[in-house]
């Protein structure tokens, strides 16, 4: 099955945009995996179910690792330049693999449905780098949109 990753626009934003690299997976938590490798720090992840013809998807049995799995249903009811915000809806991987059931049902909709594993977690925080151990080295680093100096002690001070 083919995937497109959903990456929150920043940590605990709660929206979604579409990512650019095609994931090819056997299933929704396989191809979520994948997309993960890539998130931005302490941002949460999904996946976009793709079929590049029209049509309604093939049912699909789940992997034996997917059956039960529960995702949020994250919809984009603005079009394509809109980000993907959480609609209320829960898809299971039961009988069929939660990715079909979100293609089948955006024809159904008009407008994108994507998928992210219930309680998420976001991506680790990126690690600043370390202090100089001369003491002479100032650096800035940046993570989760906050900026931290490292002073010439080597201490960390929040930058503005």
């Amino acid at each position: 099955m083919k995937f497109f990753p959903l990456y929150e626009t920043a940590p605990g934003a709660g929206t979604y945009e579409l990512g650019s690299a095609e994931i090819e997976a056997e299933s929704t938590s396989a191809a979520v995996a994948i997309a993960e490798q890539s998130a931005p720090a302490g941002c949460r992840t999904g996946v976009w179910p793709y079929k590049a013809v029209a049509g309604l998807p093939d049912s699909q049995a789940p992997a034996a690792d997917e059956v039960g799995k529960l995702y949020d249903v994250l919809s984009q009811p603005a079009g394509p330049t809109g980000n993907f915000a959480p609609s209320g809806q829960v898809f299971g991987s039961y009988s069929t693999d939660a990715s079909g059931m979100a293609l089948s049902l955006e024809r159904f909709f008009g407008f994108r449905l994507g998928l992210i594993p219930q309680g998420e977690k976001p991506a680790p925080a990126a690690t600043p780098a370390p202090a100089s151990s001369s003491g002479t080295t100032s650096a800035a680093a940046t993570t989760s949109g906050s900026a931290s100096t490292v002073s010439s002690g080597g201490s960390a001070t929040p930058a503005g």
